[in-house]
């Protein structure tokens, strides 16, 4: 009883050492995430329902999917998806939600059939990705045994807006490393992450990106943390946690180890030769926590789940079908570039601009299975506060100018995270386009950098000073309010009208 007592009060003096404003906008967080998680019909988020399919994997046959022959889920969630109709309403943006009587009446007649829970091995899109997310995922599908498929995904949804409300608490926490000094600006950065409208969105669903969110975030922060407080074995701990973990979440983070690399070299650097061994025990313990549980999850893949050290064939090089088009090295860096910025003298890949609809358009809002937007005014809008906003940033830098220059390398450690994880989309992208033929690309995928978006926010808001920088935080967090409560209006007419 005297050990649980003593590990109640640590924990409750960590906790008190959160500052009380972090706390607060991780509660609004966590409740944006659990209103978008009502309002959004089941399955609606992108490929909710592999990520289940996943799940009841791992909870059922306490085991990871393999690929099958015949994608096929368990009969339950089968059942359960054709009687909300989920097949007729993604990609039809003018298919309603079932909410009808006689759909209900469908509904709970396929509960009452009590069909088996049980899978046949595949979990669809998801069945390559690690198990961490999944794992946890399998504590409220467990908890919710007693109900049905929708009572088990409802339950699942509170992790992921928890989930959520943990990585704006880790933004929080960012912007306190990297802009000491105006704390009313980290909750200005803070708040507009968790009105995000694609983050919240996201956050009310079952997948697997929830998770790498708040690992982006935590890397971000022990880094930013390291910088300011130097490289000791703990903020090397802290930044191998969050990158392992990452990794057996999903590969994205692959993006993140040059930028985390440069990071640990320039701490040794700083740290020479007066701190050396502690500097040294700090990069051991950033390298061996993170290859520890990507060493853990190869070696079961190969030994125990037996498909493959990594599933999915991770930086393969395909040569694409017999009629369709082969990989080129060249090819694939110019695809690259053109995912993100504009052609320079290359031969056109995509028949649209992927910067403006794919990134800009995207992070501004595009819903459910990529089915529906906002009006086309709201992003002519957004690109005006967006470049006041990239001014005010500016001014704020050229002000700042004798502190930033002596801080350039850590600002090129958060630009090579950037660059990174771009190129990593592009990556995959690319082959995606080589073996499918389809877009891989969504603005989802660079939701791990929201820490990066915050501190856009709060120098915007530092820009105006002590006299109007509460003034520009506040219009700045209203504008985020009413950007989120726009897009859950045009989800309820969406699924709904």
């Amino acid at each position: 009883m005297g050990a649980f007592t003593q590990i109640r009060a640590r924990i409750g003096a960590l906790v008190r050492r959160v500052p009380k404003a972090a706390r607060m906008c991780a509660l609004v967080a966590l409740a944006n995430g659990l209103a978008w998680s009502l309002i959004v019909p089941p399955f609606q988020v992108p490929d909710e329902n592999a990520h289940y399919a996943y799940v009841a994997q791992v909870a059922e046959r306490g085991t990871v999917p393999r690929p099958a022959r015949e994608e096929m889920l368990s009969p339950a969630e089968e059942g359960t998806l054709e009687a909300i109709g989920f097949y007729g309403v993604i990609g039809e943006p003018h298919d309603p939600a079932p909410f009808s009587q006689r759909q209900q009446q469908a509904i709970e007649a396929v509960a009452r059939k009590q069909l088996s829970t049980r899978g046949y091995g595949d979990a669809l899109t998801a069945t390559n990705n690690p198990p961490l997310y999944y794992v946890l995922e399998a504590i409220p599908y467990k908890l919710a045994a007693g109900g049905t498929v929708l009572d088990r995904l409802a339950a699942m949804r509170v992790l992921s807006a928890l989930m959520g409300a943990v990585t704006v608490l880790l933004v929080y926490l960012f912007l306190m490393e990297l802009l000491p000094g105006r704390r009313w600006a980290w909750s200005v950065g803070a708040l507009m992450v968790a009105f995000q409208p694609l983050f919240g969105f996201m956050s009310g669903g079952v997948n697997s990106d929830d998770l790498i969110y708040l690992m982006g975030a935590g890397v971000l922060w022990a880094v930013a943390r390291m910088f300011r407080r130097g490289l000791t074995p703990a903020n090397g701990a802290m930044i191998g946690v969050f990158l392992g973990l990452g990794l057996v979440t999903k590969f994205t983070l692959l993006g993140f180890i040059p930028a985390v690399a440069l990071a640990v070299a320039l701490g040794l650097w700083r740290a020479w030769p007066q701190q050396r061994a502690r500097a040294l025990r700090g990069a051991a313990w950033a390298t061996g926590l993170t290859a520890a549980p990507v060493l853990a999850y190869l070696a079961l893949n190969h030994l125990v789940w037996k498909r493959g050290a990594l599933p999915g064939g991770i930086g393969s090089v395909s040569s694409g079908s017999a009629t369709g088009p082969r990989f080129s090295f060249g090819a694939e860096l110019s695809h690259i570039w053109q995912l993100f910025l504009p052609p320079l003298g290359m031969r056109h890949q995509f028949a649209y601009v992927p910067l403006q609809r794919t990134w800009f358009k995207g992070f501004i809002g595009r819903f459910g299975w990529l089915d529906y937007t906002f009006p086309e005014w709201v992003y002519s809008i957004a690109l005006y506060v967006a470049l006041l906003v990239i001014a005010l940033v500016m001014a704020e830098l050229v002000r700042r100018r004798q502190a930033l220059a002596r801080r350039l390398g850590e600002l090129a450690v958060y630009a090579l995270a950037l660059v990174g994880l771009c190129v990593e989309i592009g990556v995959e992208s690319y082959r995606e386009t080589i073996i499918n033929g389809e877009l891989f690309e969504q603005a989802r995928y660079l939701l791990p950098l929201l820490c990066l978006y915050a501190a856009l926010g709060a120098l915007a808001a530092r820009a105006g000073g002590r006299r109007w920088g509460p003034a520009i935080g506040a219009a700045l967090v209203m504008l985020a309010i009413g950007h989120d409560l726009f897009a859950q209006a045009i989800t309820i007419s969406r699924y709904y009208a």
